[in-house]
């Protein structure tokens, strides 16, 4: 495959406290792809080979994912991510950007953004967190979590494809729950199970969970001046199509809404060329190649 993801160089950037690794692939005017919960880059192998002949695409592995080397001492939760991904962004040399996240990517996202103004000249956004919707089935995960051997009983529970299929699992992600099974289990669902390290870095992210750095993303929304595309699964039980479609009135800098009706949760793992084209022509509309270096 042309662009492949998968063997793409994984360089590092060195944060002191973690490791970031990091891929490269494509050229032109740069884009950073910042993956969901619980996964890791390679959730954009099927995304970024859309992109990459005309955009390059940065894709890093959030602290506790994927190829990322994390310690004790690297920090945790929405915030601090997008803190983290600033100062890579800043190793990375980057002026001038777009962004594309997806869940708690994308809420990570949406602060980085808001943080960096104008040098984010064009936003994505894909089943991610709503200001002041605070979903019962993830209000019911973190709770479970927090049970004594929660964790680990969650972790077992995530290898039953039988709980995976449910809509505790990955039924509520694919409209097609299917694809869960394949490609996707052997990259995001086998490790979780078999490895207790991978599995920990993952409940980094939802160690001290706090809604109301959900609930302040409204006031983010008010301070990112690139144009927002807002794409949706129809069917996500997490964060519901007419809440993101009402939150679209938020962003300063204007947002479109697009949804798709057999879609859930994993709107880009689902439907991967449906997802990069859209993702390409909001680009190629938005972003002004005049003004955004080009990276070769």
């Amino acid at each position: 495959m042309q662009h492949d993801l998968r063997t793409a160089p994984v360089r590092f950037l060195d944060l002191g406290h973690t490791r970031l690794a990091h891929r490269v692939v494509g050229h032109g005017p740069d884009v950073v792809l910042i993956h969901g919960w619980p996964l890791h880059s390679l959730t954009w192998r099927d995304v970024v080979p859309r992109l990459a002949d005309r955009y390059r695409c940065h894709v890093i592995d959030l602290p506790g994912t994927g190829a990322t080397e994390w310690t004790k001492a690297t920090p945790f939760g929405i915030e601090a991510h997008a803190q983290t991904m600033t100062r890579a962004i800043e190793l990375l040399g980057l002026d001038r950007f777009a962004l594309i996240g997806h869940d708690s990517g994308a809420a990570i996202g949406r602060y980085v953004a808001a943080n960096l103004g104008s040098r984010v000249v064009a936003n994505v956004v894909s089943g991610s967190e709503i200001p002041n919707h605070h979903p019962l089935l993830l209000t019911f995960l973190l709770a479970a979590m927090k049970l004594p051997g929660g964790t680990f009983l969650l972790r077992k529970a995530l290898g039953s494809r039988t709980f995976g299929r449910s809509v505790f699992g990955w039924g509520a992600c694919f409209a097609d729950v299917s694809r869960a099974d394949g490609e996707f289990r052997t990259l995001f669902v086998e490790p979780l199970v078999r490895d207790r390290r991978v599995f920990a870095g993952q409940l980094g992210l939802t160690q001290g969970w706090d809604w109301s750095v959900v609930d302040r993303l409204e006031d983010a929304h008010a301070r990112i001046t690139g144009p927002t595309l807002l794409l949706w699964g129809a069917r996500d039980p997490y964060f519901p199509a007419k809440k993101a479609e009402a939150m679209a009135s938020q962003f300063a800098g204007g947002a479109r809404f697009v949804s798709y009706a057999d879609a859930r949760l994993f709107v880009h793992e689902e439907h991967p060329e449906r997802f990069g084209d859209e993702v390409g022509r909001f680009f190629d509309e938005v972003i002004p190649r005049q003004a955004v270096r080009a990276s070769a």
